[in-house]
């Protein structure tokens, strides 16, 4: 059994790594991709929003839905990642988790963890460093474990 379970993720794709100690390599456990997240707004509606009036007679403007559809896949995402999260947790597979995520996605992934999910996290790193390369995001991670 790994000790602690690193999350590196944004809106579009993660990949959760374990580490058996703070001081070991990073293993790969799981990817994930997210290919919903990486359409534009206007791909991810198929009505765009309707026109309406100001009442005051300034004329028309577009109505827009609040958040849109683009935030409500990260949503989504941030939810299926915390699910695993949880079940991981559940199943004795770590006991310290790592959360690595922009600034935006690591504040979704908080708002869906579970409370003793959140008891878990030793370390966050908010930077988005999921297309960095695995000796990168180890050192991100060991910075962070040591500083």
């Amino acid at each position: 059994m790994s000790n602690i379970w690193v999350l590196a993720g944004e809106s579009s794709r993660a990949t959760i790594f374990s580490m058996s100690s703070r001081n070991a390599d990073l293993e790969e456990v799981q990817c994930f991709a997210h290919t919903a997240a990486r359409q534009k707004e206007q791909e991810l509606t198929s009505d765009l929003p309707g026109q309406g009036f100001d009442g005051k007679g300034g004329g028309q403007h577009a109505l827009s839905s609040k958040g849109g559809k683009k935030e409500q896949e990260a949503l989504d995402f941030a939810k299926t990642l915390c699910d695993t999260l949880e079940e991981g947790r559940l199943q004795g597979r770590y006991k310290e988790l790592v959360l690595c995520a922009g600034p935006h996605f690591l504040g979704l992934l908080r708002q869906n963890l579970t409370t003793p999910t959140s008891h878990c996290i030793i370390a966050e790193i908010d930077k988005n460093i999921v297309k960095a390369s695995l000796e990168d995001i180890r050192q991100h991670v060991h910075d962070k474990l040591f500083s």
